[in-house]
């Protein structure tokens, strides 16, 4: 199956960017920050959650460039 370098470039841009969102609030992440509040542990959870598919993106867009045919 042939990937439009696009497709990756877009990939790692979206990866990037979910990262930098992560990276910006990454003080929310902090156990002492949330507390017992239960809308500070959904944000936590929110940002774990960004994590995740940033840093799966961001590998899947890096794969993609170097094994496209």
């Amino acid at each position: 199956m042939r990937v439009n370098i696009w497709t990756s470039i877009i990939l790692i841009i979206v990866g990037l960017y979910d990262l930098a969102i992560v990276f910006n609030r990454r003080q929310q992440l902090s156990k002492d920050y949330v507390g017992q509040s239960k809308t500070l542990k959904h944000q936590r959870w929110n940002l774990i959650g960004f994590l995740v598919v940033g840093i799966v993106l961001l590998l899947a867009g890096i794969i993609i460039l170097f094994v496209r045919k």
